[in-house]
């Protein structure tokens, strides 16, 4: 999304028949090499046009919310208005595909500049940054789900440690409410920062029902998926996606992990054991390695 004064790029072909760097003196120039460029029917200031890309600054008079018309005019030619979408506060949700119950939801979010999500924030997949996501149901503000706090060591601090392939602009709601019965939620997210603090409307999201066996289906694919994934693909999505619903199957394909030759993918999958009920694990992985993995739950 965009908002006044911000500085985005359109790329497209024949803007220009040449280029030009508009050094900053003053303002900014409203046309340059026979290129202007209008923001709700407002001109915008040029920094750099050339044939293919066009850098401008949105005009302080711009709308702070809701939508716009972008249009170029190179000469007496005029491009047919864009419309885009202004804001500097909210933040708009939606859901990333069809949200099933005992599945990974994911929740992708519209956010104004220059914010973005870069999830994950340290190796523990329940970090999220600055940002909070909040589940409710029937009105009722649904309570949030603990985070494992048995084990320690997470890799990070400030600011991400989401590699550069890791899917942007998402967080996964199921790791804040786990949603084992079908039908209509609503999803809020806020920022914890005051001076910058941005928020979303409650968004309706619609859970519907998931049979064992298209679980499995799932499972098996994402199990293929794992050879070949890379790090930014198993800490930011397929590690996180199996937490949705920590059982036997799940753990199966985590376990996998817990050796990659990726530090931060063997991290990740080691945090992400706690999601695991401790019986479960002690049952299923030796002692000796689950001294190794999670000596807090040996007994």
């Amino acid at each position: 999304m965009l908002a006044p004064g911000g500085i985005p790029t359109i790329y497209g072909k024949g803007f220009a028949t040449c280029a030009a760097s508009i050094p900053l003196k003053g303002s900014y120039p409203e046309e340059a090499c026979g290129v202007r460029v209008t923001v709700a029917g407002k001109p915008a200031g040029l920094i750099y046009v050339g044939p293919d890309q066009i850098n401008l600054k949105i005009p302080a008079n711009a709308p702070d919310e809701g939508m716009a018309d972008i249009q170029v005019c190179v000469r007496a030619a005029c491009s047919d208005p864009v419309p885009v979408r202004f804001s500097s506060r909210k933040a708009y949700l939606r859901v990333q595909g069809t949200a099933y119950v005992r599945m990974p939801v994911w929740i992708e979010a519209d956010l104004p500049g220059p914010h973005d999500i870069f999830y994950p924030y340290v190796a523990s997949p329940w970090a999220f940054g600055d940002y909070k996501l909040e589940v409710r149901r029937e009105g009722k503000l649904l309570p949030p789900l603990r985070p494992p706090s048995v084990l320690r060591g997470v890799i990070g601090g400030f600011g991400t440690v989401a590699p550069p392939d890791s899917p942007r602009s998402r967080l996964p709601l199921h790791l804040v409410y786990r949603f084992d019965q079908p039908g209509v939620y609503s999803v809020r997210l806020t920022t914890w920062k005051r001076e910058a603090s941005i928020e979303s409307d409650w968004t309706d999201i619609d859970v519907k029902p998931f049979s064992e066996a298209q679980r499995d289906a799932w499972l098996q694919a994402e199990a293929a998926r794992l050879p070949s994934a890379t790090p930014g693909q198993l800490v930011g999505d397929i590690t996180p996606s199996l937490l949705a619903w920590p059982d036997e199957k799940a753990l199966a394909i985590l376990l996998r992990a817990v050796d990659h030759p990726d530090s931060l993918v063997r991290e990740s999958a080691r945090q992400s054991l706690g999601a695991f009920d401790p019986p479960l694990l002690r049952r299923t992985i030796p002692r000796e390695r689950m001294a190794e993995l999670a000596p807090a739950l040996v007994q």
